[in-house]
């Protein structure tokens, strides 16, 4: 065997063993015999000639390589729902702690917050007092100047509408909402606090003065508000400061104050009454379809 190997070219120098040709199994045969018990290739003597093939391929090296387990199991996903078992029980007792609304998982800003915790990964430390409250604070702020300084590009170019919409907080606060509304949409201005003053003509006038000014004499068009008695002064008397703009009652309130009339006349009132105590029913309780 030693003289057969020696005198045959084939065998001068050895080749790796997938490169060695399969019309010369009869010799790969007998030099296997020559190898290490834990090197030898398995070849089938009844298997075809590319499962021949496919079992001398597998040489030496494959022994330094872990091979890819084919054994389908649920120990990843078993250890994975572990693990979110731990982790939605720590944010839920954290929410319950601060008291946080439950609805409060279902804004997209969580969703955003969940995937970039698990892409840091472990050893994330939690942000400090300072951060939230400061350095994080001031640069969402700046985010949303930004955002407001496109808006105005609009406010130049095709006008705005201010909307200002008073209601009552359940704590009794009575709030001032300040919009602009343009066709690229609407942007909460900010707000009044008007709960330890009352809000007549003359203090309407001035709010609306002041918002007149501060978005632009130039750029505003109409200032919608509810038809109280005291937006209809502060509005006539904006009119008559400021020719070019107008005031312009609220629709939805106006529909508010109609349907409001029709349902005190006694063949409704009761309907309306029974309406109010379905649509309470309903909106308190989640439908399923």
């Amino acid at each position: 065997m030693q003289n057969k190997i020696t005198n045959n070219p084939k065998f001068q120098v050895r080749q790796p063993e997938e490169y060695i040709d399969i019309d010369d199994l009869d010799d790969i045969d007998e030099y296997a015999e020559m190898m290490p018990p834990s090197k030898t290739p398995n070849i089938s003597s009844s298997g075809d000639a590319s499962s021949t093939a496919r079992s001398v391929t597998k040489g030496p090296m494959n022994l330094y390589f872990p091979q890819k387990s084919t054994q389908k199991g649920g120990g990843i996903d078993e250890t994975k729902k572990i693990l979110r078992e731990h982790t939605v029980s720590a944010f839920a007792i954290w929410m319950y702690d601060v008291g946080l609304p439950f609805n409060c998982v279902n804004h997209k800003s969580f969703d955003k917050f969940i995937e970039t915790v698990g892409q840091h990964g472990l050893g994330m430390k939690p942000p400090t007092f300072h951060e939230v409250r400061v350095t994080r604070l001031k640069k969402e702020v700046e985010k949303v100047e930004k955002i407001v300084d496109e808006y105005k590009v609009q406010w130049t170019k095709f006008g705005c509408s201010i909307m200002m919409d008073k209601w009552t907080a359940r704590n009794g606060k009575i709030i001032i909402n300040i919009l602009v509304n343009s066709p690229i949409g609407s942007v909460f201005l900010g707000f009044v606090d008007a709960s330890n003053e009352s809000t007549d003509s003359t203090k309407m006038y001035k709010l609306f003065e002041s918002t007149i000014e501060r978005i632009g004499l130039e750029n505003v068009v109409q200032i919608v508000t509810d038809n109280a008695s005291e937006n209809v002064k502060a509005g006539s008397m904006m009119m008559g400061a400021y020719p070019h703009i107008y005031w312009t009652p609220c629709a939805a309130h106006c529909i508010n104050l109609m349907c409001g009339d029709i349902f005190k006349v006694k063949p409704y009132a009761s309907a309306f009454k029974k309406a109010i105590r379905i649509h309470s029913y309903i909106s308190q309780r989640q439908l399923l379809f």
